[in-house]
């Protein structure tokens, strides 16, 4: 009971001592020059000097207060585990624990100034606040050794020779251009669709039945307009043979080749209607020949070409003018990219770029960019980029899925940060830089898509500069806990 109060008085001694210096903050921070006054820089556990820094109690390497370290001054132990503030596990006092007790600070730790400085915001990373706690702070250790103790792995940054690539998720389309609406110039009644979705169909391919009462009245029209055409062609060039012999008039002569025009223009009429509900030429040709008049018709297909989609059922009756099918060409496809904003800029009419199928075979295709979006998507901040596929398109489908890779043809130095090294503070991203051996400076970067284990730097590091990669997160953690002292300190 005794050995506990003992304890106690020896805890709050330390609180008013540590009151009295005002120091506040994470141990790393002390200067180089007060550790090494304090003779810290080269001791072990065994033969470490009993003396005090100049912020007061406080044990520079352990970051405990000085008076209570039982790492400088293994004789405390028994006092300690005797007053049940042990924790076995990690061979320290519960109260000086920190890996027990993250958050465990102590009135003593020393701190350094914070100022503001502006840092130029990124898009589609976290932007970095333009003033926070971490602007110029420093994180020092008392020794090298103890540096070496942390673990602490730094890689320098790289300067990669070419730009990063702009890309996208994109997808095949068929050229709209190139896609072709089968539609029918009557209200028709859709009988059976001989296609698929899907189907790539030759020239002439038989599409959809379909029947209208109006078609037999056509077909009765244009027969009897062929007969009446045929009635007077032949009375027309019957006059002109009259004519060139003096046996008639001019003017009879005229007349009959007006009624012979009349009839050729009625003829046509009806032929052009015809073609207009889908006929093909040679189906108008037979039909002087035919007895059947009826409403029955197959539409076929105007070309090679490949059924995008079918847009009504069978039984279903379509107005004059509906589109019934969709019909694309399959040699003539486009690459659809949605791009971020801010990397649109970079997409030009004419620029080439490269499509990589997901999960296939397909490697690469090239195409050139068509034409660039003005405007942006209001839900995903992304512009429409259309490339038209250059190569033979026979390996890709359409809506196939991918990604779409501009070519560059601005090739630069590109400055690249391991993806370990950067850490999100709680407002900016930052990168721990290595000044010296026992000090590291956390500096605000702005970043942006690289590859797969770096990230490009914009802004905030130079070709060369050694970053903290493995603990970086713990020099983070430590970071935080200094700006939490500084805030208290401040009010």
């Amino acid at each position: 009971m005794r050995k506990a109060v003992i304890y106690l008085l020896l805890i709050m001694a330390g609180v008013i001592i540590g009151l009295g210096f005002g120091g506040f903050g994470f141990n790393l921070q002390s200067d180089i020059s007060e550790a090494s006054a304090t003779g810290h820089e080269n001791h072990d556990h065994g033969s470490h000097d009993l003396e005090t820094t100049s912020s007061g109690d406080w044990c520079v390497e352990h970051r405990v207060p000085e008076s209570q370290c039982t790492l400088c001054n293994p004789t405390m132990v028994e006092g300690f585990k005797e007053s049940g503030d042990w924790c076995s596990e990690h061979d320290l006092p519960e109260s000086h624990c920190r890996l027990c007790n993250p958050r465990l600070t102590f009135p003593q730790e020393p701190l350094e100034p914070i100022t503001a400085e502006p840092v130029t915001a990124s898009v589609f990373f976290p932007a970095n606040a333009t003033g926070c706690l971490s602007d110029q702070a420093v994180i020092r250790f008392a020794t090298e050794a103890t540096a070496a103790r942390v673990g602490l792995k730094v890689e320098p940054v790289l300067e990669s020779p070419n730009s990063i690539p702009a890309e996208a998720p994109a997808d095949i389309v068929f050229s709209e251009k190139e896609t072709l609406a089968l539609t029918t110039a009557l209200r028709a009644t859709v009988i059976r669709w001989l296609v698929e979705p899907g189907q790539n169909v030759d020239s002439g391919k038989s599409l959809v039945e379909l029947e209208s009462p109006d078609l037999a009245r056509i077909k009765s029209d244009f027969k009897q307009a062929l007969a009446d055409w045929t009635i007077a062609e032949k009375q027309w060039r019957r006059a002109a043979e009259l004519f060139q012999k003096n046996l008639i008039s001019g003017a009879e002569h005229d007349d009959r080749e007006a009624a012979e025009m009349a009839a050729r223009s009625r003829l046509e009429g009806l032929k052009g209607q015809l073609r207009a509900v889908g006929l093909w030429e040679e189906e108008i040709a037979v039909l002087s020949s035919q007895t059947d008049v009826g409403g029955r018709w197959i539409l076929r297909s105007p070309r090679r070409a490949s059924v995008i989609e079918r847009r009504v059922s069978p039984g279903e009756i379509a107005d004059e003018g509906t589109a019934l099918a969709l019909l694309g060409n399959p040699d003539a496809l486009w690459i659809e990219a949605h791009v971020r904003e801010n990397d649109l800029s970079r997409f030009r009419v004419g620029s080439r770029v490269n499509f990589s199928a997901d999960g296939g075979t397909l490697k690469y295709v090239s195409g050139r960019i068509i034409w660039v979006s003005q405007y942006l998507e209001p839900g995903t901040r992304t512009g429409l980029v259309r490339a038209e596929v250059l190569q033979n398109s026979s390996a890709l489908q359409a809506h196939q899925f991918g990604r779409m890779r501009l070519i560059d043809s601005e090739k630069g130095p590109n400055l690249l940060v391991s993806k370990e090294a950067v850490q999100w503070e709680g407002c900016c991203n930052i990168v721990f830089v290595q000044e010296a051996v026992d000090r590291y400076r956390p500096r605000k970067v702005e970043i942006g898509r690289g590859d797969n284990r770096n990230y490009a730097v914009a802004s905030g590091l130079k070709p060369g500069d050694l970053v903290v990669t493995e603990g970086s997160f713990l020099l983070k953690t430590e970071l935080k806990k200094e700006s939490l002292g500084a805030g208290c300190a401040g009010e």
